[in-house]
């Protein structure tokens, strides 16, 4: 399964890790918002846990510049 993943996000090569980092931008950007009414207190550990691993599993897909094949 995790094959076919990859397989299908290679055309992205490049772009996946700048689409994560422009949602934390997003999310930077969302701190001037009240966390409460978006993500409840209770989930913000578990919502930054996975931020977080989605952008270590990325840097272990991702090796190359943008657009770069």
């Amino acid at each position: 399964m995790l094959v076919r993943i990859v397989r299908a996000l290679r055309p992205l090569k490049g772009w996946k890790t700048m689409g994560v980092s422009a949602a934390i931008a997003v999310a930077g950007v969302l701190q001037s918002a009240d966390w409460a009414t978006i993500v409840p207190e209770a989930d913000i550990g578990p919502t930054l846990l996975a931020i977080g691993v989605v952008v270590a599993v990325l840097r272990v897909v991702t090796d190359t510049p943008l657009g770069r094949r």
